[in-house]
């Protein structure tokens, strides 16, 4: 009833009852929990506050969750940052299939889902306390690059919000209570993105945050239409997908600011973020973090979240990698974990017969070397010696130049033995959270 009334009212009226739902947002997350973890933040040193979460972490989540109290049931009393590497590992099954077992409270649950981008879907529940003390260390993350809770925000996330039977090309809606616009992933193509631009320039955000994908192509179309901006933001943080150089600088030349990288996840992994000077660093007061070796500076995390109270994820195969400046020592320390950049899903690479395995990373900059002008670009394995690659193109004339480089460009990556099959299409499929994936590995 209440999604039939949003979808047929106006759209001044829509504005108003996202703005009310932005009431129970705000209070939800900006309590006195959030206003604890906050004061915490700015006065604590995060690896002494790490050690010190990691054994309330354990200690509550024996005591309050029925899994973990049958798993660390064998293991000593006060586990510390030295004996971590001795505990089970957490697999997302394990979450699916005990889930009940593994939440530690009963009321006030939140029931959240990931986008799937896997194939499969993951629910666990969260709460006001998880949530509000997250949102605290973004909002920290934010105020050392000089961005503050309440400046005008621009916002690219998954939600659904704009009516199916819109005729109008507003394909945002405004938050009032958060001082905030919201525009939507699912309207994002070409057509579409100079109505983004127009808003931006009409809204003049401090800072725009979201979808790396959506950002860019709003970046694109500014630098490639020679568009004056009358605003300049603060700062800019893309989420939920792979920010590679290209994108970066491309996005930094249209808003004239700078970039700020972040990592996280919906489960509530603990964050990586992008310091003041460029370096990617470990967020200790959110979590403890182990690197599995796969293969040269490669690295998956298994990560432990001080933010999932609700769900605990300790020892958490996420699925996603990194890549560091140098190896890791067999008894490294937390300060020990340089991160040279952030890779995705550990499952995000295609295999060559000659060359391994390919990282989207390294696929990330073919679309530039290719010429012409590609819009978006998709690479997808189905068969060892065969990639498919779907383009959105502008111009007929882009398909010649991008055919005489192709093999040039592919063959540096895949050796000699690889086929390459291509499609122009007029959009590249995105995941059921609105997310576009530059690599889809089919092999099994």
């Amino acid at each position: 009833m209440v999604n039939f009334f949003y979808d047929k009212s106006p759209i001044f009226l829509q504005n108003i009852l996202i703005s009310l739902k932005g009431i129970q947002i705000y209070r939800q997350r900006y309590n006195k929990h959030y206003k604890k973890e906050l004061n915490t933040l700015l006065k604590s040193n995060e690896y002494q506050l790490q050690e010190k979460r990691l054994k309330q972490f354990i200690k509550f989540a024996r005591k309050n969750s029925r899994y973990y109290s049958e798993a660390l049931s064998g293991y000593k009393r006060n586990i510390g940052l030295s004996d971590m590497h001795n505990l089970p590992v957490l697999v997302k099954d394990d979450i699916r299939q005990n889930i009940e077992d593994i939440v530690t409270r009963k009321k006030n649950l939140i029931v959240m889902e990931t986008g799937g981008s896997t194939g499969k879907k993951l629910k666990f529940y969260t709460n006001p306390y998880d949530i509000s003390r997250r949102i605290a260390y973004l909002d920290y993350f934010k105020l050392k690059h000089g961005v503050k809770k309440g400046m005008r925000r621009a916002s690219i996330g998954g939600r659904v919000f704009i009516p199916t039977n819109q005729k109008s090309k507003v394909f945002w809606r405004h938050n009032y209570m958060l001082n905030q616009v919201l525009f939507s992933i699912f309207h994002a193509g070409t057509e579409n993105i100079k109505y983004y631009v127009e808003e931006l320039n009409r809204f003049k955000p401090k800072s725009i945050d979201g979808i790396t994908s959506v950002i860019y192509r709003m970046a694109q179309y500014i630098n490639e239409n020679q568009i004056k901006l009358t605003f300049k933001p603060i700062a800019i943080f893309p989420t939920g997908e792979t920010l590679t150089d290209e994108i970066r600088s491309e996005i930094e030349k249209a808003f004239g600011c700078k970039v700020f990288d972040q990592y996280a996840s919906s489960e509530g992994a603990p964050f990586i973020t992008e310091s003041a000077d460029g370096n990617y660093e470990i967020c200790p007061a959110t979590g403890f973090y182990e690197m599995e070796h796969i293969e040269g500076n490669i690295y998956e995390m298994y990560v432990t979240a001080f933010y999932t109270t609700t769900t605990p994820l300790i020892r958490y195969k996420i699925g996603d990698a990194v890549e560091l400046f140098e190896p890791l020592s067999e008894n490294y320390k937390q300060s020990d974990i340089r991160i040279k950049r952030l890779i995705g899903r550990n499952t995000d690479y295609l295999m060559s017969n000659e060359m391994g395995k390919v990282y989207n990373v390294n696929l990330a900059s073919v679309a530039r070397q290719l010429g012409g002008n590609i819009i978006e670009s998709q690479f997808i394995q189905n068969e060892l010696d065969e990639i498919i690659i779907n383009l959105v193109v502008e111009k007929e004339e882009d398909k010649k130049i991008i055919e005489k480089n192709l093999h040039k460009v592919m063959n540096i990556r895949f050796g000699q033995s690889t086929q390459y099959v291509i499609n122009y299409v007029d959009r590249v499929e995105k995941t059921q959270g609105g997310k576009t994936k530059l690599t889809v590995n089919n092999l099994e």
